[in-house]
C-alpha cells in the first residue's frame, strides 16, 4: 500500500467523509468495509477522531440503516447459511452440525439483546429458510 502525502490526508473534510459514507452505504457496504475503504483510499485512520462520531452513528443519523439488521447479526446469519450448505453435502459431519447449533444459539441470544435495545423488530425470528433468502 502506497503512503499518501500529508496534503492529501488534511484535505478531506467532515462533509466529504459523510458523503463517502452515504455513497458506500447505499452501495451495500458494511461499516467495516467503509472503514477499511476510508483507511486505504483517504488515509483516515479513525473516523471517530476526524468527525467526532462513529460510522454507524453517522449512518443512523442519515437514516441509511433504517430497517436493516445489525452487522453482527448479519455475519452470524451468513456463517449459519454456510454451515447449512456444508451439512447438506456432509450429512455425517457431527461437528459441523454442532457448529450450526452453536451459531443459531448465538443468533438467538443476539436477537433477544437487539429486541431489548430496540434495534430490531420484536417479532423478528431466525429460520434457516429465511436466512438463505436474506444472504443471497
Amino acid at each position: 500500500m502506497a503512503k499518501l502525502d500529508n496534503k492529501e490526508i488534511n484535505d478531506i473534510s467532515k462533509e466529504e467523509i459523510y458523503q463517502i459514507i452515504d455513497d458506500l452505504t447505499k452501495k451495500g457496504k458494511s461499516t467495516t468495509e467503509i472503514g477499511l475503504y476510508l483507511k486505504e483510499k483517504h488515509a483516515i485512520k479513525s473516523v471517530l477522531q476526524k468527525t467526532g462520531k462513529k460510522i454507524s452513528k453517522i449512518q443512523k443519523e442519515q437514516n441509511l440503516k433504517e430497517g436493516k439488521l445489525p452487522d453482527e447479526l448479519l455475519f452470524l446469519i451468513k456463517k449459519a447459511v454456510k454451515l447449512i450448505k456444508h451439512n447438506e453435502n456432509n450429512k455425517k459431519d457431527t461437528s459441523g452440525k454442532r457448529g450450526k447449533q452453536k451459531t443459531v444459539s448465538k443468533i438467538n441470544r443476539l436477537r433477544k439483546y437487539y429486541i431489548k435495545t430496540g434495534k430490531i423488530d420484536s417479532n423478528w425470528r431466525y429460520s434457516d429458510s429465511e436466512a438463505k433468502l436474506l444472504v443471497k
